[in-house]
């Protein structure tokens, strides 16, 4: 598939006269740095790293500058509100199973995702690339002193195809540096958003939807053939919905989800040393006037949703 594929006719409207920009910088408000995106100067995303920081993610930004997603900490670095593990939109598993044993990059039990290089901060006048090499650390090392379990290329695509919307392309390509299985269960592993913290405490006004619809038990679908999902949410006195998209071509077999605001799709896989695997998900993140309360409003986002996924799927080659 295209990386990042945004038409001029859908970008033009709206965003014609904007300029996007993207930028290395230290991390005014979180331990480490960050590579900013910003859309006529204002912040649109952010790719956390660095020192102090576990994992690899990606920040999301509102209409009105505020924060979308979980950050986990505080500025000096502390845990911060409810499961500070969830961060942003970020991968892992809870169990990797390897010959150094079994370690958990979900939790980040003594493990660790680092950037090890920019390769990549590119911006046109559809959008902000970013592409980063990042390594994946087992708790453990081997006989030779090695703790590496994977190495991965990360690539971004950060758009607003209408002006309205915030649209994020995410390829992760996994490359196994020794014999290893991804494994653990939905609610701690795979690809996930996690909204603000803020919501945990509103965790009543939240509300999801996916397809197919079928039944949930805990949280819960059960699918390979799972397409879309999508969570409403409140920040302060704005209503946001975040839509995740799941490529026709990736691994899947359950979509989790939380009422404080967590959800992704999850599935296993065994690695051989040297092989790849590479998923690819979109996620369409917008502002509502409200959230949907009635079961005419909800069939009519679900035909929403269900046209973007059907966009998506047409930009991959057959």
């Amino acid at each position: 598939m295209a990386f990042g594929l945004a038409t001029q006719a859908s970008f033009a409207f709206g965003c014609q006269n904007l300029k996007w920009s993207a930028s290395d910088v230290a991390n005014q408000s979180l331990p480490g740095r960050q590579v900013e995106v910003r859309l006529d100067n204002r912040l649109i995303a952010a790719l956390i790293y660095g020192e102090g920081q576990a994992k690899v993610y990606l920040h999301l930004y509102g209409n009105e500058g505020e924060l979308l997603t979980n950050s986990g900490l505080t500025r000096e670095g502390k845990p911060f509100g409810l499961y500070p593990h969830h961060r942003g939109i970020f991968i892992g598993w809870n169990r990797i199973r390897s010959e150094l044993g079994v370690d958990d990059l979900w939790h980040m039990t003594g493990t660790q995702i680092k950037l090890q290089r920019l390769e990549e901060i590119r911006t046109t006048a559809e959008g902000a690339t970013i592409i980063a090499t990042i390594t994946w650390h087992s708790a453990k090392k081997d006989e030779k002193g090695s703790d590496l379990l994977l190495m991965e290329k990360r690539k971004i695509f950060v758009s607003r195809p209408n002006g309205k919307r915030t649209q994020i392309d995410i390829v992760f390509t996994l490359t196994a540096e020794r014999d290893l299985t991804l494994d653990g269960d939905c609610h701690h592993a795979g690809i996930h958003f996690r909204a603000a913290n803020e919501v945990a405490e509103r965790r009543q006004e939240t509300s999801y939807l996916w397809e197919p619809q079928l039944p949930i038990e805990g949280g819960r679908v059960v699918s390979k053939e799972l397409k879309w999902a999508r969570l409403v949410f409140p920040i302060g006195k704005n209503w946001y919905a975040c839509t995740i998209l799941n490529a026709p071509t990736n691994p899947t077999e359950e979509l989790s989800w939380r009422d404080y605001g967590r959800f992704g799709f999850f599935f296993r896989r065994s690695l051989r040393k040297g092989e790849t695997l590479s998923v690819f998900y979109r996620f369409v993140v917008e502002p509502l006037r409200e959230p949907e309360r009635t079961m005419e409003a909800k069939e009519r986002v679900r035909k929403n949703a269900q046209a973007l996924y059907e966009d998506f799927v047409r930009q991959f080659p057959h």
